[in-house]
C-alpha cells in the first residue's frame, strides 16, 4: 500500500522558509492540488513571524516542468487553476523570495522560479523551455518584458521547446533571467547565502521595493485575473449562487445568506 505523500514541504529554519515542490515523479508539473498547496503557502509565509526569506525549489531532477497536462489534474471548474500556485508579488506577498532553479524550467515553471521570484539562482543544468507552442496548450497574450527583450521574448515564446532553441543558465545569465548560476552540488548553499543577504535589509525597505518594482510591471492581464479570482469566482462558487439558480428553476423567491 503506498501512502499519499505531501505535493508541497514548507519548513522554517533561522529565518528561511524552505517551499519545496514534491512531486518528483512528474518532474513537480503543477496539478491542482499543488497549485491551491502553494497559494496556502504562500498566504502562509507573508503571516509567519519566524519567516523572513523564502527559498522555492523542487525536488528530484526538476525545478518544474510546467503545468500537468495529464487528464483531471486541474479542476476545470477553477479557470486557470495552475497560475494559483504564483505568488502575488507587490499585491500580497512582500517578504523576498529566492527560487533555486536546475533541470527543466518549463512553461509554469518559468513563471514560478523567474518572473516569480525576487532572486533567481540556476544550477548550471537548468534549461528553460517554453513547451506550450509544441503541445497546443492555448495561453493568453503574456507580457515577458520587462524579463525578456522584446526579440527573446518572441523566440522564447515560439521557439523554447526541447529539440527548439531552448534557454540553458548560462545565457538566461546573458539576458539577465537570473542572478547567479552554480554547480547544482552549489545550489541550496549559494541560495540560502543570498537568503541570508536579504535578512540583513528592513522588511519594510523590501516592502516598498517590491511594491513599486511589480507595479510598475504587473499587466491589465494579470491585474483582470487577480480581480476575477477575488471579487467574481467566490460568488459564482458560492450557496447563495446555487440558491439563485435553483429558485429561479422553482419559481420561487430565493432564500439568500
Amino acid at each position: 500500500m503506498t501512502t499519499h505523500e505531501e505535493p508541497l514541504l514548507y519548513e522554517v529554519s533561522e529565518g528561511i522558509a524552505s517551499i519545496t515542490m514534491n512531486r518528483p515523479e512528474r518532474l513537480n508539473a503543477i496539478n491542482g492540488e499543488l497549485a491551491e498547496k502553494m497559494h496556502s503557502a504562500w498566504e502562509r509565509f507573508e503571516a509567519d513571524p519566524n519567516a523572513r526569506v523564502a527559498i522555492l525549489s523542487g525536488k528530484g531532477r526538476a525545478f518544474c516542468a510546467g503545468q500537468d497536462i495529464t487528464p483531471g489534474a486541474l479542476d476545470t471548474s477553477v479557470p486557470h487553476q495552475s497560475h494559483r500556485a504564483y505568488p502575488e508579488n507587490g499585491k500580497r506577498v512582500f517578504k523576498p523570495i529566492v527560487a533555486a532553479i536546475h533541470g527543466h524550467v518549463a512553461g509554469a515553471g518559468f513563471s514560478l522560479g523567474i518572473r516569480g521570484a525576487d532572486i533567481t539562482v540556476a544550477a548550471d543544468t537548468a534549461l528553460i523551455t517554453f513547451p506550450e507552442p509544441r503541445s497546443g496548450v492555448p495561453v493568453p497574450p503574456i507580457q515577458y518584458q520587462p524579463y525578456l527583450p522584446f526579440k527573446i521574448s518572441m523566440e522564447f515564446m515560439l521557439l523554447a521547446w526541447r529539440g527548439g532553441k531552448p534557454i540553458n543558465a548560462q545565457r538566461a545569465f546573458h539576458f539577465g533571467l537570473v542572478n547567479a548560476v552554480v554547480s547544482e552540488t552549489d545550489l541550496m548553499t549559494e541560495a540560502r547565502d543570498w537568503a541570508k543577504l536579504l535578512m540583513k535589509i528592513p522588511s519594510q525597505y523590501i516592502k516598498s521595493l517590491k511594491y513599486g518594482h511589480y507595479q510598475a510591471t504587473e499587466t491589465r492581464m494579470i491585474t483582470h485575473e487577480r480581480e476575477y479570482f477575488d471579487y467574481v469566482h467566490p460568488q459564482v462558487t458560492s450557496n447563495n449562487a446555487r440558491e439563485g439558480l435553483q429558485a429561479f428553476l422553482e419559481k420561487r423567491e430565493p432564500d439568500f445568506t
